[in-house]
């Protein structure tokens, strides 16, 4: 009887402090992947790891890469990628105000839809899509952009992949 009293106590403070280990690791807020109450439309101010990308959950971290979707009751969505925004869109049907990205060549917040994009860029996710501000050669617009991470047309197919970077 004794002996079962023992390893049942000494099971019980073996759970207690996994449960302790596990609520500490844990931030007082959780996950932040968005920002509600921005009725004016603001680009939120953001710095990294702040919030998490509202759709692949890794922390917005790299923040020339950054995008943001603010929608029209407020709520800002945060993403580590432009083509996470381009997923996310596809599957969430919400009335957009705004999108945004920083960009590479100006570090500046600008309409999505009116950046250029590099193809081979080394973005968070791998796509290879990144924006910049100044049209050059090679670069293409949102819309194309946007069809092409839908047809998977993007660095993750090892044949787009080797044709644009020979790899």
């Amino acid at each position: 009887m004794k002996k079962i009293i023992i390893n049942l106590l000494t099971l019980v403070i073996v759970v207690a402090i996994i449960v302790i280990l596990f609520l500490s690791l844990g931030s007082e807020e959780g996950a932040r992947y968005v920002y509600k109450g921005n009725t004016t439309h603001q680009i939120v101010p953001i710095k990294p790891k702040e919030y998490q990308c509202s759709e692949c959950n890794m922390d917005v971290e790299k923040l020339e890469y950054a995008a943001q979707i603010i929608t029209e009751n407020g709520d800002t969505y945060f993403f580590d990628d432009i083509g996470c925004v381009v997923l996310w869109l596809e599957n969430h049907k919400v009335p957009v105000v705004k999108i945004v990205t920083q960009t590479l060549d100006t570090h500046q917040w600008i309409d999505a839809k009116k950046a250029w994009y590099s193809r081979i860029a080394h973005d968070p996710m791998g796509y290879g899509f990144a924006a910049v501000e100044v049209k050059k050669e090679g670069l293409i617009n949102y819309d194309k952009m946007k069809i092409m991470m839908l047809q998977g047309k993007n660095l993750h197919d090892p044949f787009i992949k080797k044709k644009l970077l020979g790899k």
